[in-house]
């Protein structure tokens, strides 16, 4: 589905009009596109028909293209300017002598009729599971990405797709005219690269187009190749299936044998190719295609609707995919259904003080639109993956999920029970992922000579102990080695992944902890139900508008998850459950 900032790669007639469908009927419009040869003018006319009827349609998932750049077609006898990269795709695809019946997202569906936009895209996944092959078009070969003149550009991609069906185990009788040598070997992996890293790959709508059809092509200008034969070659990879080396030299194509730039893009889409046939959690797969970008902020949500298993709803808050919705209405009904799909708060860790892009936006609420550059600080799997290991909130009890909103406070309001551990004394710089072992050791003398100097009392005992911890915390000390995550040893993992965008911090009581980039002094450090780790929240001022005319009392904005050195398994609850109270996060 579409891309870029244009609000359609399609531009019709003022007057054109759409032959009418009904949606409720599984309705919709194919394009039968007259055959024809390179050159001559596109033209089709539609074709009404079902998901469920008896004409066998293709269909096609592409990025836009730039909206300066139209070339015409002609569609029910009235010209119509298509982007240059959307044209390219029909171009190819049409048949020189046979009719080809097309199914294509901007130019099938009435995009000025949000009712039937809604309806449509409610579809999507049986259009795109029901049609007879979906063409994955990644766009022209580029001699300019690759650095060569047309022919030998065009060499090295179909070394590129040949070298992929050897990895997927076929068999050639001679080794390809492409890869006789170890010079075409590195150009040939150099133009799978280009291939991988085209705009297509980073779109969210082309998750669910290439993960619903039951047969797929990968159409790269005039070469193609099946989507299963990458698929395959990507699983060899993974499980270290290699072909002999006098066929591919593995070295030479994938750089020094780095693969995962090929590998990681086919297997997230096979593991959400089985998201349909078995339940997965709604959080997770948000998080793991949350990196892909949409025209629209709400596609985030409304992909996702598309792959959940048959006859599940986990997100009952989002029953189809409306675009009348203001995005920040939608990701808070969607983030209130995560809580409740997990009985708890797993759906605010990560975040690590990440700002948010969407207007209106409470704090407690992802952004899933990905806010752009420096903004997207977000860790998610990193804080996930230590998540079940902590069980802070032991002793105190279940997330009331019938009280998260209330009518006094609004919806934008989020209410949890918890009990309040202690305030932020002071914190240190942010750490950088790059910034070297010795500036965080560094940061750890400047963060107890600020403490100390605010509070005297501390001297002696708690030096020596904030020392010792806030070191044990930069390396991973508190991780079983004997863990393993992704490869790593936990402390490796931990101290690789688990620092950056964060700050050290100690309590006004002398505990010490790691908490996200906005953490400020007057902070509170707070346990809440269904948390497995504290979260750290900033209290609202009375003069905060949010406020209005409440008593600011317990009203706070969410700062994020923070590890507290001896709090994590439930030590700090015990004497304070009795003084548990619901606190309010805006």
């Amino acid at each position: 589905m579409g891309g870029g900032v244009l609000r359609s790669p399609v531009r019709l007639a003022p007057d054109f009009e759409f032959p009418p469908i009904d949606s409720s009927q599984g309705q919709i419009r194919l394009l039968k596109i007259a055959p024809g040869k390179a050159g001559e003018p596109i033209r089709c006319v539609y074709e009404i028909s079902s998901v469920d009827g008896n004409v066998p349609y293709e269909t096609l998932s592409y990025i836009w293209g730039r909206g300066d750049r139209t070339k015409p077609v002609v569609v029910q006898g009235t010209e119509a300017q298509l982007t240059d990269n959307l044209f390219a795709a029909l171009s190819r695809i049409r048949h020189e002598t046979q009719i080809r019946f097309l199914w294509v997202d901007a130019l099938c569906i009435n995009q000025d009729d949000s009712t039937e936009k809604m309806a449509q895209v409610n579809m999507m996944h049986k259009i795109y599971s029901k049609c007879v092959q979906c063409n994955l078009w990644m766009g022209e070969i580029s001699s300019a990405a690759l650095g060569l003149a047309e022919p030998e550009a065009l060499d090295a991609a179909k070394g590129a797709l040949d070298a992929v069906r050897i990895l997927a185990g076929q068999d050639f009788e001679n080794r390809p005219p492409q890869l006789s040598t170890a010079d075409q070997h590195v150009q040939a992996g150099r133009a799978l690269k280009a291939l991988m890293h085209v705009e297509w790959w980073g779109r969210i709508w082309t998750v669910q187009e290439a993960t619903s059809p039951k047969s797929s092509t990968v159409v790269w200008g005039p070469l193609s190749i099946p989507w299963e034969v990458m698929r395959k070659a990507a699983d060899n990879l993974v499980e270290g299936v290699y072909p002999p080396e006098e066929r591919l030299s593995i070295w030479d194509f994938f750089d020094q044998g780095i693969s995962a730039w090929f590998t990681a893009p086919l297997i997230g889409l096979e593991i959400a190719t089985g998201w349909i046939e078995e339940p997965h959690p709604p959080l997770e797969m948000l998080w793991r295609f949350r990196y892909r970008d949409s025209t629209d902020p709400r596609d985030k949500v409304y992909v996702i609707l598309n792959l959940v298993a048959e006859g599940t709803n986990p997100l009952p808050s989002v029953p189809s995919s409306d675009y009348t919705i203001n995005p920040a209405i939608l990701y808070r009904r969607v983030m209130l259904d995560l809580f409740r799909d997990e009985w708890g708060l797993r759906a605010m860790i990560g975040l690590r003080g990440e700002r948010k892009s969407i207007p209106g936006l409470p704090s407690w609420v992802v952004d899933w639109s990905l806010p752009p550059g420096e903004l997207a600080m977000a860790s998610y799997w990193e804080h996930s993956n230590f998540w079940p290991s902590f069980t802070a909130d032991k002793g105190l009890p279940m997330l009331d999920l019938d009280q998260l909103t209330l009518p006094e406070y609004g919806e934008d309001v989020l209410n949890v029970n918890g009990v309040f551990f202690d305030k932020v004394l002071v914190c240190s710089d942010l750490m950088a992922k790059d910034g070297g072992r010795d500036r965080l050791y560094e940061m750890v003398t400047e963060v107890i000579t600020e403490a100390l100097a605010k509070e005297p009392r501390h001297h002696f005992i708690s030096e020596v102990y904030w020392r010792h911890t806030l070191t044990d915390i930069i390396d991973g000390k508190h991780v079983d080695p004997r863990d393993e995550y992704e490869g790593q040893t936990g402390d490796e993992y931990w101290r690789e992944t688990m620092l950056k965008h964060q700050r050290l911090f100690i309590t006004e009581n002398g505990a010490v902890g790691l908490g996200p980039s906005g953490t400020s002094v007057g902070d509170e450090v707070w346990i809440l139900a269904g948390g497995r780790s504290p979260f750290l929240l900033g209290p609202l001022n009375v003069s905060d508008d949010r406020i209005k005319d409440r008593d600011a009392s317990f009203h706070y904005t969410f700062r994020g998850d923070v590890f507290v050195s001896g709090i994590m398994e439930g030590e700090a609850t015990e004497s304070r459950v009795e003084k548990q109270r619901f606190v309010h996060i805006h």
